[in-house]
């Protein structure tokens, strides 16, 4: 999922007077950049192009193969890597070293993209001279897609989709058509959904057990409503929300939850990510998630790692294939 996202990943902009004189000079410099910067990603086949993608913002028109690529969205550039494009640039909400997951780590190889982090310096973006911004697994904010436009043509939130909770198919597709390899995309999501699949029919044991998903943040809990893409992506391997998230009337992906309420989340299992804290810690700082039975009793699993929180085509496989030891212990 994407913990906190919508509260702390809607950067505040810097003054556009700025970003324009960035941009003047980027356009006025046809100098290669420095070769201590990264490299610029591989051009792929431009018999595609150009190619015009739709978005929740508009439409963006890409005239030609894109060879250097910035992502912004949190599962961005997995995509890129998987689809065979290395990005310029690439913005870790998250404080991956290197942009990203170990999952994404062979695919990037011995690259090195710029690494922003989760505030966007729109400067820093356009010093990369890109030819394709990628803000797809993202807040679909106007004010942030209109600025990135002025540095090259930008693709936002797909069409519909709820900020920072795109399904992993929906910004699969949108950024492989924009790469000009919707081929390449339907089959990556086609792999990935026949490997969930797989999963759930050699476990028909999870269907129809509960499962919530909890992000702990101090002495607060987000609970993952019935929309955020983890508990989604459970969803496909058979698990359903427990009825006081299921029934919940709200658009929003994650609900803080008062400690009252706390034992409403109990569920055949539960999943929870600590930020910056082992698990320790963060029951020290909110002991009413140890009241919970599934915490007691063992049905509690501390995430390792982020890959289930914001799920892309590379992240499910490896971090389904880490959980699945406990998801087996705890239903049978």
């Amino acid at each position: 999922m994407f913990p906190l996202m919508q509260r702390s990943l809607t950067s505040p902009l810097i003054r556009i007077g700025a970003v324009l004189v960035t941009l003047a000079l980027a356009g006025c410099s046809s100098a290669a950049p420095a070769e201590s910067g990264p490299a610029a990603a591989p051009a792929p086949e431009s018999g595609a192009f150009p190619v015009s993608v739709e978005h929740s913002l508009g439409t963006t028109t890409v005239e030609r193969a894109p060879e250097r690529i910035v992502t912004l969205g949190m599962t961005d550039a997995d995509v890129v890597l998987a689809l065979g494009e290395v990005p310029v640039g690439i913005a870790s909400p998250y404080n991956f070293p290197r942009g990203v997951g170990v999952w994404a780590e062979d695919e990037l190889g011995a690259a090195t993209p710029a690494v922003m982090g989760r505030e966007i310096n729109y400067e820093a973006v356009a010093a990369l001279q890109p030819d394709l911004i990628l803000d797809v697994v993202s807040g679909g904010e106007q004010e942030r897609y209109d600025t990135l436009s002025r540095i090259a043509p930008t693709v936002a939130l797909p069409a519909g989709a709820l900020p920072y909770a795109p399904a992993w198919q929906e910004s699969t597709e949108l950024i492989a058509e924009a790469l000009g390899k919707e081929a390449e995309g339907a089959e990556l999501v086609a792999r990935t959904e026949r490997y969930v699949t797989d999963v759930a029919a050699a476990h028909p044991g999870f269907a129809g057990r509960t499962l919530t998903y909890i992000d702990a943040y101090g002495a607060e809990a987000y609970a993952g409503g019935r929309d955020a893409t983890a508990v989604q992506l459970m969803g496909e391997l058979g698990f359903e929300p427990v009825p006081y998230l299921r029934d919940l009337q709200s658009e929003e992906t994650q609900i803080l939850v008062s400690n009252e309420l706390l034992g409403q989340l109990d569920a055949d299992v539960v999943l929870l990510y600590a930020f910056g804290e082992t698990p320790e810690q963060a029951l020290q700082q909110n002991a009413g998630l140890g009241t919970l039975p599934a915490v007691r009793d063992g049905r509690a699993y501390w995430l390792p790692d982020l890959s289930l929180s914001a799920p892309s085509v590379l992240s499910i496989p490896y971090g389904v294939d880490t959980l699945l030891p406990f998801l087996e212990g705890a239903t049978s």
